[in-house]
């Protein structure tokens, strides 16, 4: 089984298909960075003076007609007990509040970081199925059968590789993006408190590696199933872009506790929360509003770990039973 494994890792790093996905994963990251660099780099002095001159000009007009502004308001909700006007939450422009908060690697850059994971997951899922369906389409797998009789030895070095082959791409990736992104914030001195950030990126960054070694299994186990990396593709694309993300939301919302897309983010960040419909009638008539409910790490990881499994026993017994010359 070792010398299979070792003679598959080297097909598949000799493959171009793996070559030029791990080329696109690395334009998304360098994409990332450039992200991190337009939200960090300080607004040029010609808009914050202009903005400057704006938000003078909201103060004066505070300054001249709040007084009646709030009067008016208290008014309105004096003849409208029910209703609430905010009229409390009135109060003269301030500046952190027009300018907004100033972004740092602590905060902003989470948001770009956040988005390095799924981009490596994505990179495992595809050459995961492109590594096995691209040998069956093409009859190399016959071939290969007739030196390596043993189905499930060839099925398992298979899967194998490509779940070991993807998680050195993944983790340079990961590490070149964070390092990226840090030092962008950090060339305009917006590096934030860091004092728990790390900790945290070094437990995202052993999480996301489990999860791409999990969801390459799950690629090759499709490519075994559906034979053809477009037929892969496809189906991943349909599950997560018309399933994941209209479908289920829209029709049954109480389902997204189940859906593959929330729990591997609650994996891989530690928790992830998805939004319900909670609705009840008025006299106004129905009312609806949006309720959190939390999924945890651990479910997350039960599901994505239950959802490989399942597939992997399909590709193994299909591969074990059908023509693949």
């Amino acid at each position: 089984m070792m010398r299979l494994l070792r003679v598959e890792l080297t097909r598949f790093r000799a493959r171009g298909a793996v070559r030029w996905t791990a080329l696109g994963l690395l334009v998304v990251t360098m994409l990332l960075v450039f992200v991190a660099f337009t939200q960090a780099r300080p607004m040029p002095a010609e808009e914050q003076a202009q903005m400057r001159a704006l938000f003078e000009d909201q103060v004066d007009l505070w300054e001249a007609e709040g007084d009646e502004w709030v009067a008016d308001c208290e008014e309105r909700q004096a003849e409208d007990p029910a209703s609430d006007y905010g009229c409390d939450q009135m109060a003269a422009p301030s500046w952190e509040d027009w300018v907004g908060q100033t972004p740092t690697f602590a905060t902003t850059g989470q948001e770009q970081v956040s988005a390095l994971p799924f981009a490596g997951v994505a990179f495992a899922l595809l050459v995961g199925a492109s590594f096995v369906a691209a040998e069956i389409s093409t009859g190399a797998m016959g071939l290969w059968l007739t030196f390596e009789p043993r189905r499930s030895r060839v099925y398992w070095s298979k899967a194998a590789a490509a779940a070991i082959g993807a998680l050195p791409v993944v983790l340079a990736t990961f590490l070149l993006g964070v390092a990226g992104i840090y030092a962008v914030y950090a060339a305009f001195g917006r590096v934030g408190d860091t004092d728990a950030t790390w900790t945290t990126l070094a437990h995202v960054a052993g999480r996301t590696l489990a999860a791409a070694a999990l969801v390459a299994l799950a690629g090759a186990a499709l490519g075994a199933i559906l034979r053809h990396t477009a037929a892969a593709i496809g189906v991943v694309a349909v599950w997560f872009l018309v399933v994941e993300s209209l479908v289920v939301p829209q029709v049954q919302p109480e389902l997204q506790r189940w859906l593959l897309r929330d729990n591997l983010g609650a994996w891989i960040f530690g928790g992830s929360e998805y939004a319900v419909p909670v609705c009840s009638i008025t006299e106004q008539g129905q009312v609806c509003e949006y309720v959190q409910r939390e999924i945890t790490q651990t479910q997350g990881g039960l599901v994505l770990l239950g959802a490989v499994a399942a597939l992997t026993v399909l590709a193994v017994v299909l591969f074990r039973r059908r023509d693949v010359s």
